[in-house]
Order: structure tokens, then C-alpha cells, then sequence
């Protein structure tokens, strides 16, 4: 490969859309999504996206609010816990892991004034750089969202650039315009980190 190649682990908790941003980059439906909270992501998927030359290895991540036991097939199984899978990707702790250039941490537009959806970035190592993406946003042209959960994150002890924070609209079908439009959005915020 001649061009860029670019590690992102979308991280979050359950439901807060990290597969439909999935979606959303790719351009079509490839990662399962549910409208509920039920989680459908098992553990971290990579979804190539290619863009002028560069390929950005989006990395959907389970939410970390599940638990650890799972049915299957109506056998139980367990897996690692959420937090353990994403510390293992983070830290290259897997055989085969990606070394990870960003991590977007998505929020749901109706949660950032909740101090535990701000949790997860206080588990990123602080040698990987991250990003916050906003979801399901009501009224995307309103500033107050970014003051908003700079003053949340701030009560984590995290200190927040809006530079590198982006809201992601609420709509129904990925061929609109807003779907294609946050596509780019979110393709200039990780250059713009990375």
C-alpha cells in the first residue's frame, strides 16, 4: 500500500451509535445496529474505508457498559469484559492488534451532561490521542453542545479542545445529503488529530 493507513477505535458505550458511524463512513450498512440499547457489536470489527489515498481501519468496539456473559445459540459463553477487549486493542495486547493512531469517543447527544458516559476516556492510554463525536444531535447547529460537554468532561478531570470534537445529526437513510455530509465531517476530524 502507497498511501496513509490509519488505526481508529471507535469507543462508547452501548447504543450510543458506534456502528452506525460505521455506517455512516462506509457509506452503507455493514455493521449491524439496533434502534434499543441491546448491544450488537461482540468485539472489535475492523471496516476499511478508503478516501485520497489513505485508508482509515475504523475499529467498531463492544459498548463498555455490557456484561460479560453472552447466549449463543442457547449456549452460554463468556467473553472478556468490555473494558478488558478495549484495553487489550488499545495496548496492542493481542495478537495481531492494531496500534491504534485515534480513538473517537462517541457520546450520545442526549447523555453528554452524564459524568459516566465520560468515564471511557479516562481508560484511553494517554499516548493515544482522542477525539469526541457526538451522536444522535437534535440541533446540530447549536454551539452549546461543545460547552456542554467541555463542562462535563471537565468534572472527569478532562480537559476538552472543541477543536476536536464533531456532532453527528440524527437522520433516516445514509444515501442524504446530512449522512454524506457527516461522512466528511468525521473523515477531516481524524486528519485533522492524526
Amino acid at each position: 500500500m502507497s498511501g496513509l493507513s490509519i488505526n481508529v477505535a471507535l469507543v462508547g458505550m452501548t447504543g450510543v451509535g458506534k456502528s452506525t458511524l460505521v455506517n455512516i463512513l462506509k457509506g452503507s450498512e455493514v455493521a449491524e445496529v439496533n434502534n434499543d440499547s441491546k448491544p450488537c457489536t461482540l468485539g472489535a470489527t475492523c471496516y476499511e474505508v478508503v478516501e485520497s489515498g489513505t485508508t482509515y481501519h475504523i475499529w467498531d468496539t463492544r459498548g463498555l457498559n455490557e456484561a460479560s456473559w453472552r447466549r449463543f445459540n442457547w449456549f452460554p459463553w463468556v467473553s472478556l469484559d468490555a473494558n478488558a477487549q478495549l484495553k487489550n486493542l488499545l495496548s496492542g495486547g493481542q495478537k495481531g492488534s492494531p496500534e491504534i493512531d485515534l480513538v473517537l469517543l462517541c457520546v450520545g447527544g442526549e447523555k453528554i451532561g452524564i459524568q459516566a458516559h465520560w468515564e471511557a476516556y479516562t481508560k484511553i492510554p494517554t499516548s493515544i490521542k482522542v477525539a469526541v463525536v457526538v451522536t444522535r444531535m437534535g440541533d446540530i447547529g447549536s454551539s452549546q453542545w461543545r460547552q456542554t460537554c467541555k463542562d462535563t468532561a471537565k468534572l472527569k478531570g478532562i480537559e476538552l479542545d472543541t477543536n476536536v470534537m464533531e456532532g453527528v445529526p440524527k437522520f433516516r437513510d445514509l444515501q442524504e445529503q446530512k449522512a454524506r455530509d457527516c461522512r466528511d465531517k468525521i473523515l477531516a476530524l481524524i486528519s485533522r488529530c492524526c
